[in-house]
């Protein structure tokens, strides 16, 4: 289990597992991922979305991946209580593609329930765990356009793979969002380590594996 090197602002269980860990070490699926930006607050039962929070202690709540980028929230409300939340974002969750909904892609959105609720993005501890990383993430132009229209974008965010097709920097996007939305670098624990690179630690869909999945996951308590 890889652990986000930050100090959590409560008593708090949070990490991003490896192909190394045992089934019984994982979190219950809660989730059917499904490519979108709906964040919704966890429940015992299983919905579709790409996002859980919670503010109940002792409720594990993860997100399953295997290329995307597992994003792991962690903060205080205005009054306290302790609030956390796991987000899937693949290409389609950071730019918001293809999703109807308001407010962008589904790192503003997470962020939109926690103002909502009272929370200081400021407050956060946050962490973006292993994906795949601009080496080996080519994506076609349509992929490009659609992250150009936040704006967080930078234009050094893309570059030319070597068989002359776009590369994606997805973690970096993400974190331009985050900085863009007013979480703080001091507070940010992430793990940039890539997928593909890494068959030996971790599951990667575009290295041909459809099936093995690793978690981010997060616990009050």
């Amino acid at each position: 289990m890889l652990v986000p090197a930050v100090q959590p602002p409560f008593p708090l269980s949070w990490g991003f597992s490896t192909r190394l860990d045992p089934p019984e070490a994982l979190p219950d699926r809660r989730l059917n991922q499904v490519h979108r930006c709906d964040v919704v607050e966890a429940s015992r039962t299983v919905v579709d979305a790409d996002g859980l929070w919670t503010m109940s202690p002792g409720l594990r709540i993860g997100v399953r991946v295997a290329d995307c980028v597992p994003i792991l929230l962690a903060g205080p409300l205005a009054d306290g209580t302790p609030w956390v939340a796991a987000l899937h974002a693949g290409w389609r969750g950071a730019t918001g593609h293809g999703d109807p909904g308001p407010g962008g892609g589904i790192l503003r959105r997470g962020l939109a329930r926690y103002r909502a609720l009272g929370g200081d993005p400021a407050s956060l501890v946050w962490a973006f765990g292993p994906a795949i990383l601009a080496c080996h993430f080519e994506v076609g132009e349509e992929v490009i356009a659609a992250a150009r229209l936040d704006p967080a974008w930078r234009d050094q965010l893309r570059t030319e793979g070597p068989a002359g097709r776009p590369h994606l920097d997805l973690h970096g996007f993400l974190r331009a969002q985050a900085l863009d939305l007013g979480l703080t670098p001091a507070k940010e624990g992430s793990m940039a380590i890539c997928t593909v690179c890494r068959p030996d630690l971790l599951y990667s869909y575009r290295r041909g594996e459809t099936t093995g999945r690793q978690w981010g996951w997060i616990e009050i308590g």
